[in-house]
């Protein structure tokens, strides 16, 4: 699991002001300096990139007798998910135990303290959990539509 993947990294990092982990099975054009930047400014332990799903499931809220009330698309919806893409100090380390999962645990006790925190991203993100999602990138990629591909972007390159 991503806990115990990031406590076999700790020797690496331990020593760092901050690093960056990433656990993400996708694509994004997450401006990471900004993340960083904002991270490096306050006392938070960790920080991971909020993204709007691209997922095409409707939301459905209903009462315990089943009664609909609402049904809508995900996108439309303010809902935000993990994106996979992480800020830490090593400090993360003191809140990780042996066989714990990073975003159960771990990040619980970081919320209790309100010692975790979120950068939101509207721009792109695209998981590749799925063959359906691996099409739909090799169709953006064909058509030349690849946003995550930032280092073609002058004006996105990191030290600007």
């Amino acid at each position: 699991n991503i806990g115990q993947r990031l406590l076999r990294v700790k020797q690496f990092v331990q020593h760092e002001e901050i690093f960056l982990a990433n656990y993400a099975d996708g694509l994004a054009d997450i401006p990471l300096n900004k993340q960083v930047e904002r991270f490096a400014a306050g006392n938070m332990v960790a920080d991971f990139a909020s993204v709007r799903s691209a997922q095409s499931f409707h939301l459905v809220q209903a009462d315990e007798h089943g009664m609909v009330s609402r049904l809508g698309p995900l996108p439309e919806e303010d809902l935000w998910i993990n994106g996979g893409f992480f800020v830490m100090r090593p400090e993360i380390f003191r809140y990780i135990e042996e066989g714990e999962e990073l975003v159960e645990q771990p990040f619980r006790r970081l919320i209790a303290e309100r010692k975790l925190s979120t950068f939101r991203w509207g721009g792109f993100w695209q998981s590749m959990d799925t063959f359906k999602d691996k099409i739909t990138l090799d169709r953006m990629e064909a058509r030349g539509d690849c946003p995550w591909m930032m280092w073609n972007r002058p004006a996105c390159h990191p030290r600007e």
